[in-house]
């Protein structure tokens, strides 16, 4: 399954970026769909000591037409509720990311 980045600086990496795991109709939808505003599911591929709340970018490829700016995060899922970041998450948990994207290339 493809990985999408969650960055803490715009265009920027660095080592407290967070790699995630989204199913293939999810990143294809993130490289064509035109919508402005895209609810992304991602998922851990191991645990992970701290998740933070500040990430303001999702970076899905050098190839993608857009840019996706985080404006929400919301951890857990419906058996595991009630987290607040930043938190300890483990590998398979679920993070939900609401970005609003705005084209690259124009």
């Amino acid at each position: 399954m493809p990985q999408i980045t969650l960055r803490k600086k715009t265009d920027v990496s660095s080592p407290s970026d967070l790699k995630v795991t989204v199913q293939d109709r999810t990143f294809e939808y993130l490289m064509n769909a035109i919508n402005p505003e895209i609810r992304i599911s991602a998922f851990l591929d191991e645990d992970v000591a701290q998740v933070d709340a500040d990430y303001v970018d999702v970076f899905v490829g050098e190839d993608c037409p857009y840019r996706s700016t985080i404006t929400k995060i919301i951890p857990g899922s419906k058996t595991r509720t009630g987290i607040a970041l930043p938190a300890e998450m483990k590998a398979g948990e679920q993070l939900t990311i609401i970005v609003t994207r705005s084209r690259t290339d124009v």
